[in-house]
């Protein structure tokens, strides 16, 4: 008996019916329909949350898979600040908890698997179970609580006080005030260098940068660095930490050994936000001009290079860039324009952007994202329609109806929805290549390397 023959012919048989099937199907779209003009997004829904809860800042927990979301009221409504716990797995509220007034920012113990958030009207943090989602403790902080940071050598979170000039220092075990450490004028934002166990406070009021020692909780160093420091990140790459001058238009760089500047990069008008990029060790800042919509309209990241401490690209942004993340999922940076109320995709290897989401009709004002690497899932707080944006990383341009595979059904789809597939800005027969060459490179998959 004659058995079936299998192996890399039948394969490349099947693959080459399958993607004469396609091509038939895709010519006859192409040319039977006008494709408008607009580019494939990814996978984009909401979580909506319990009015008048709008959301402000985002936090992942990685040990329990959750979302945390602080919410403040918009101007003129009902006062009901709150933390929304999210789950996930499953993008559904599990529940949220009533806290102080004006929520700010997060911070995640993981050794005690805690979530910290700092109530900047009324003076304190609120300290949450990661399993339970019950609240552990409210400690009282200084005048203005605006950031927090983990210190994960010796389980401390530190709280800078935005207006009386200080750091409060809390032990993640006991919840208890061990420490108050003063610092120089306005600290607004913070960050650890695990390091070097090391904390950097940037004082906007001093034009410094206070260095705290996280074994003995005293100040090593008082850094000078530009006007109005707005934002410090930490390259693990590196040991270095980056602070962006708002007034001067620069970027500090900092040694994490020997505390010294050792550059000042040039970046565009009204650096703020920074993310970092893996992905050959760079560094991306916002230039948002001024505060709020159309100051100016379209705006620019900074790409700096970790290695060579220069501005190696610089990307059209939108209006006023205010939050990074990667994805490890996609290896792509996402940042949020806020008042242009989209994302922006860029493949972290090329610094190059491949497109924008729109997360909706405007006004929206997306304020901060968060990435969850479990589910490979980036999620942005929208402020004025009181909902959270879940983005589903890693769906490819060619996977049209976004289940995970090219196949027939997505060209079937080309004929419902707008298809940008090669992300150049237009809806055209290029698309249907970009589709075809996919689908020769899993034809010849199956094929030894001479038959390709």
């Amino acid at each position: 008996m004659i058995q079936p023959r299998t192996g890399p012919i039948q394969a490349r048989t099947a693959a080459r019916s399958t993607y004469l099937v396609l091509r038939q199907v895709a010519l006859a779209i192409l040319f039977g329909i006008v494709l408008p003009t607009t580019a494939l997004a990814q996978d984009l829904r909401f979580i909506p949350l319990p009015p008048p809860a709008s959301p402000r800042d985002l936090l992942y927990n990685p040990i329990s898979n959750k979302v945390y979301t602080a919410n403040t009221p918009q101007t003129g409504a009902p006062s009901a600040e709150s933390v929304t716990i999210i789950n996930g797995a499953t993008s559904t509220v599990i529940t949220t908890l009533p806290v102080a007034a004006g929520p700010r920012d997060f911070c995640h113990n993981t050794q005690n698997n805690k979530v910290y958030v700092a109530n900047y009207f009324a003076d304190s943090v609120t300290v949450i179970d990661g399993v339970t989602d019950q609240i552990l403790a409210v400690i009282p902080v200084g005048d203005g609580p605006r950031a927090l940071a983990y210190n994960s050598q010796n389980n401390r979170i530190y709280c800078a006080n935005e207006f009386s000039g200080n750091v409060t220092v809390i032990d993640g075990v006991t919840n208890a005030v061990s420490a108050t450490v003063p610092v120089g004028s306005t600290p607004r934002v913070i960050c650890y260098n695990p390091v070097s166990n090391k904390v950097y406070v940037p004082n906007a009021g001093s034009q410094t940068v206070s260095i705290i020692n996280g074994s003995t909780n005293t100040v090593l160093a008082t850094v000078p660095v530009g006007n109005v420091p707005r934002g410090i990140l930490f390259n693990p790459q590196n040991n270095r930490v980056y602070c962006s001058n708002y007034g001067s238009d620069t970027v500090s760089i900092i040694d994490g050994v020997t505390n010294a500047v050792i550059a000042t990069v040039p970046v565009g008008d009204g650096p703020t936000a920074m993310g970092h990029n893996p992905l050959g060790n760079k560094v991306y800042v916002s230039n948002v001009g001024a505060p709020g919509p159309n100051t100016p309209a379209a705006c620019t990241v900074s790409v700096i290079s970790g290695d060579t401490n220069a501005v190696v690209k610089t990307l059209t942004a939108g209006d006023e860039p205010t939050a990074f993340v990667f994805s490890s999922n996609d290896n792509t940076m996402y940042w949020i324009n806020e008042w242009s109320h989209t994302v922006a995709v860029v493949d972290a290897a090329t610094d190059v952007q491949v497109r924008t989401i729109s997360l909706g009709t405007p006004p929206i004002q997306p304020v901060d994202m968060c990435y969850n690497p479990i589910n490979g899932i980036v999620y942005t707080a929208n402020r004025l329609t009181l909902n959270i944006g879940v983005i589903t990383t890693g769906a490819s341009a060619v996977d049209v109806d976004g289940n995970g595979v090219t196949d027939i059904d997505d060209l079937y789809r080309l004929n419902q929805q707008t298809i940008d597939v090669n992300a150049d800005g237009v809806a055209n027969a290029e698309d249907i290549s970009s589709l075809e060459r996919y689908l020769r490179k899993d034809e010849s998959a199956g094929m030894p390397a001479e038959q390709r």
